[in-house]
């Protein structure tokens, strides 16, 4: 049975990762969907790049940009952002994942995994994000702030009258997703000592690990 399997926010915790990968056991037939916020806080950004880079090719990954992929993005060509990404963001974790030399250790190939992550990814039934939509405005025409910046909040339902997948709001202790209905936030804050959670939208299971390997089920 084909699986569509949303992958919330993992800020570099790669061993979370490696022990949600192994729970959920993702096959060729199955989507995977991530959405976004590979880096910074957590411990290993550049491993959480290379994990995804090395996915079997068989498999369906789709991966989508964060607000945590553009500031890092920009960090790069802009000293202003670096200083605000090093001490705002938790920059600094991520750049010692690459190495003494920072940017200059970061190989072209997670250049190009970040410039070519997706806004947003539509399936018949759900509508995959990193961070919010508007209401009220089809999707061709969301503006970048709300798709990677808006916190959740109480979104409305979407005119299309898909649910919205998102992460980027980091929910708090007991770390459990949120299901409003035409709306499930399943960001649940790896990277500062909560859980990485995975979604089968299709049934409503999902599982979640912490960095240690503590493992949970449940369903929304």
């Amino acid at each position: 049975m084909k699986r569509t399997l949303a992958i919330g926010d993992i800020h570099g915790c790669l061993a979370a990762l490696e022990h949600l990968w192994r729970a959920v056991d993702p096959q060729p037939q199955d989507r995977i969907i991530f959405l976004g916020d590979y880096v910074d806080r957590g411990p290993d950004s550049k491993g959480v790049i290379e994990f995804i880079l090395n996915l079997p090719p068989d498999l369906d990954v789709t991966c989508l940009i964060g607000n945590h992929e553009e500031k890092f993005l920009l960090a790069n060509i802009n000293k202003g952002e670096l200083a605000h990404w090093l001490d705002d963001w938790g920059g600094g974790d991520t750049l010692a994942s690459y190495g003494a030399s920072g940017f200059k250790d970061v190989p072209a190939t997670h250049w190009e995994f970040l410039r070519k992550a997706l806004p947003y990814v539509e399936t018949d039934s759900h509508i995959f994000v990193h961070a919010n939509l508007e209401a009220d405005v089809p999707l061709a025409l969301q503006q970048s702030f709300t798709l990677l910046h808006k916190k959740f909040g109480k979104p409305k339902p979407h005119q299309s009258g898909k649910t919205m997948v998102c992460g980027h709001t980091a929910l708090k202790a007991p770390h459990l997703p949120i299901n409003l209905g035409h709306a499930v936030c399943i960001d649940t804050d790896p990277g500062r000592g909560g859980w990485l959670t995975c979604l089968d939208t299709e049934s409503g299971k999902y599982w979640q690990v912490t960095n240690d390997g503590e493992g949970r089920a449940g369903a929304i």
